[in-house]
């Protein structure tokens, strides 16, 4: 079963982050726009077909003005067509509107709305919007804390078959909570398993987390890290002598 938007309804926090999504849509992209012959064409053709009501032009226009570049950026343009493609079933509408709820652009700040949106998406199996859905649980950002739902959603962006860079930020904060006993009950095995779990793609706070339960050390440094890839200790700590 998966929760229901009954699931975001609850206390607000300060916290701000944001996980944004990979645009990827029908029929015209922002990269194929961009390298349209005429420019000017194609985003009349694109605004044309997000007012026939083309969820996916909808999407591409409302990320458009949020980013700027492609058209000129305006938010409120933009949440008011993320919202025309979020309310006819649009995922990834669905979790950028929420995230600009979440951050108060273009529209009144509301982490209640934010989550309630997040978690649509979430629910039609977007992993960045399972993913942001965790974080807001752990947080109690729109939502009351729930370590359960947490872990669950946590579970199913690490598993979803569209993977993405939070599939592995997913395993690593899995890792989190069992190493800490954030809302779980602590495992350092199982931490380990998801932290190993995280590896395999060179997540490197994960090799980083590998290494201090192995050794026991608790604070890793350079000095103490001679077993990490020479690649992830630089860019964990920058330098190149050592």
């Amino acid at each position: 079963a998966s929760p229901s938007s009954g699931a975001c309804a609850g206390r607000s926090s300060s916290s701000r982050r944001c996980w944004g999504t990979t645009m990827r849509a029908r029929p015209l992209g922002a990269t194929a726009l961009r390298a349209s012959a005429d420019g000017t064409k194609a985003v009349q053709s694109l605004r044309a077909d997000a007012e026939a009501g083309i969820p996916a032009a909808q999407h591409v226009l409302g990320v458009a003005y949020r980013d700027g570049g492609l058209v000129g950026k305006d938010l409120e343009w933009a949440a008011h067509w993320l919202h025309k493609a979020a309310s006819q079933g649009h995922a990834k509408s669905q979790l950028e509107l929420g995230m600009l709820f979440l951050n108060g652009k273009g529209v009144q700040e509301d982490e209640k709305v934010s989550a309630s949106w997040v978690s649509l998406a979430a629910n039609q199996g977007l992993g960045d919007a399972q993913f942001q859905m965790a974080m807001m649980l752990l947080g109690g950002i729109g939502v009351e804390v729930n370590g359960e739902w947490a872990k669950y959603w946590l579970e199913q962006a690490a598993a979803n078959p569209e993977r993405s860079a939070k599939s592995d930020d997913a395993l690593f904060r899995l890792g989190l909570m069992y190493q800490t006993g954030q809302q779980v009950e602590q495992d350092i095995k199982q931490a380990l398993m998801y932290f190993e779990r995280a590896c395999d793609n060179d997540h490197a706070q994960a090799f980083v987390k590998v290494q201090e339960i192995r050794r026991n050390k608790g604070f890793i440094s350079p000095g103490n890290t001679p077993g990490l890839p020479g690649r992830i200790r630089r860019e964990l700590w920058g330098g190149n002598g050592w």
